[in-house]
């Protein structure tokens, strides 16, 4: 079973990373593709909001079991929407197909509470993402049972910088992982609130445009696997309905 999971997980991580990349930066035409009026440029936004939440929120979480203290943990996680939704005109318009975000991320086990803090982050083509997040253990196997799952919840709060607008994106997340020989499936669901504020596009569309402001409030729903193929590594790979739209998530780490 690890002979055939690895080369697929890998493969899904490789596809997520290709996908990110294959189009340099896919917001290079939303000034572009915006509107021509603050209210068209708000109704324009609120599905570009929501397909962006989906894809910042899909690197929430890979495992229901948290570190331990006074362990840390290192590593890069990809989500990819495979294609924008219908409503997406920004995207659509600017002809990107998948798109996506990667992450680098810390997290270290607190002491006293059994809970995670992470710092993650990225800066890319005038992209950027700072955020925080806690994970808090609310269930762990082998406490009562080994036969019972780990389960956690978190909450993040990121920063979202761009040339054309900025924002915020804040999730709720519970998952739930089991940890049996091999591969630890796990599941979880998040709710992801984005805003974005539409800033310093140039030119007389500007002046219309400029201050125009979308919030998304959206579910999502991630199922997927995690294994270690060395001592310390992890690799997952997972599909997610990222606000009803299919994606890919993967990634890879270090926890020590």
């Amino acid at each position: 079973m690890k002979k055939i999971l690895r080369p697929v997980l890998l493969a899904v991580l490789a596809a997520g990373v290709f996908a990110v990349s294959a189009k340099a930066d896919p917001f290079a035409d939303f000034n572009t593709y915006v509107g021509a009026s603050k209210v068209q440029a708000e109704a324009r936004l609120a599905p570009f909001v929501e397909d962006l939440g989906g894809v910042i929120g899909g690197n929430d979480f890979n495992s229901g079991r948290n570190i331990g203290f006074p362990g840390f943990d290192v590593g890069i996680a990809a989500t990819v929407q495979a294609k924008p939704n219908d409503n997406n005109s920004i995207l659509n318009d600017s002809d990107v197909n998948a798109f996506g975000v990667p992450l680098v991320r810390a997290s270290v086990a607190l002491p006293v509470i059994d809970a995670d803090l992470t710092l993650r982050g990225l800066t890319l083509s005038g992209f950027s993402i700072i955020g925080a997040g806690v994970s808090y253990n609310v269930l762990k196997s082998g406490t009562v049972t080994k036969f019972i799952p780990d389960v956690s919840v978190s909450a993040f709060y990121d920063v979202i910088n761009y040339d054309y607008f900025k924002g915020s994106h804040m999730s709720l997340n519970a998952v739930a992982s089991f940890d049996i020989p091999v591969i630890k499936p796990f599941i979880g669901v998040g709710l992801d609130r984005t805003t974005l504020k539409v800033q310093d596009v140039p030119g007389a569309v500007g002046t219309l445009v400029n201050g125009a402001e979308a919030t998304i409030s959206k579910p999502r729903y991630t199922l997927g696997v995690r294994f270690s193929p060395l001592p310390l590594l992890y690799v997952y790979g997972a599909y997610s309905s990222l606000h009803g739209q299919p994606g890919y998530n993967g990634g890879l780490g270090v926890k020590f």
